[in-house]
């Protein structure tokens, strides 16, 4: 359900949701703030950080769905683009991530953030805005807590607006 609050804010469909789901789903949304939204999907993935070689972070980069405010997701947030390449991973699929790529926890300076979760939604490129908002809204750093802050807030109400107009 977390992924999917996540996706109906950003614009796109939980195709993967019964009909009973989405109705509870959209209730959920008419009442919801930013504050229960994140206690909502705050345990949507486990975050990992680990080390890695400059020459290796192209291929982690490869293995994952982008999110927060990575490379050109930056520009979304009005972030600066750190050299830390953070995305989504299948629980599955970590070992192989880890091994192929020679990652290391408690090795600094982390270089790759994982989220790492049982399933994840089907698609390709970067996480929707939402999953990337709330990423941030989880951060230690101040002006990505925000950044995160802010937009899922923006998002909230944008879906407020559209529920309205119907």
């Amino acid at each position: 359900m977390a992924f999917a609050a996540l996706y109906v804010l950003s614009g796109l469909d939980a195709s993967w949701l019964g009909r009973q789901q989405r109705y509870r789903l959209k209730g959920y949304l008419r009442q919801v703030d930013v504050e229960n939204l994140t206690r909502l999907v705050r345990r949507r993935a486990t975050t990992v950080d680990y080390w890695c070689r400059d020459s290796n972070l192209g291929k982690v980069a490869d293995f994952i769905r982008p999110s927060a405010a990575t490379g050109t997701l930056a520009d979304l947030f009005r972030l600066t683009a750190t050299d830390v390449v953070e995305g989504y991973v299948t629980a599955d699929a970590l070992d192989d991530v880890v091994q192929q790529c020679r990652l290391k926890q408690n090795v600094t300076p982390i270089r790759a953030r994982l989220h790492v979760a049982g399933d994840l939604p089907v698609g390709e490129g970067p996480m929707p805005l939402g999953v990337c908002a709330a990423d941030l809204a989880e951060s230690d750093d101040p002006r990505e807590q925000r950044a995160g802050l802010e937009t899922l807030q923006q998002l909230i109400d944008d879906y407020h607006r559209k529920e309205h107009q119907t």
